[in-house]
């Protein structure tokens, strides 16, 4: 039983440093650089608006989604790989039932790789809507 204990009190330190580790990090990249980021993400995905394959474009610093015409998720997923770009694909249920992608760079990403994946998105999504 003993054994078993320090096992999880092991892990609870492990899980804690891990922890530690990520608020150092965000400390390192500052606050005001991530909400600049998230802005530049925002404004960047704005351009999809307006397209006819994109129903809306919705988020909020790092996290946005971007809800497509229906049966359009996969044919998108693969022209955004084609490019070089790779997402989150989500489905939603109910009536009318909607698909999309999920846009979550990762914390660490630069101005730079923001630019590379918006412009990936934007001409898959172009190059979707033509072919449609």
């Amino acid at each position: 039983m003993r054994t078993h204990c320090r096992r999880w009190a092991l892990w609870l330190l492990i899980q804690a440093a891990a922890c530690l580790g990520v608020l150092d990090e965000l400390e390192a990249v500052g606050a005001s650089t991530l909400q600049a980021r998230g802005e530049r993400l925002g404004r960047r995905l704005q351009a999809l608006t307006g397209l006819p394959v994109v129903r809306d474009v919705r988020g909020l610093g790092l996290l946005y989604g971007v809800e497509l015409a229906a049966g359009l998720l996969w044919p998108l997923m693969e022209e955004a790989e084609n490019r070089g770009v790779f997402f989150y694909p989500f489905t939603g249920a109910g009536k009318p039932r909607s698909e999309g992608l999920v846009i979550a760079p990762p914390l660490t990403a630069t101005d730079t790789d923001i630019d590379f994946m918006v412009t990936g998105l934007v001409d898959a999504v172009t190059a979707l809507a033509e072919s449609s």
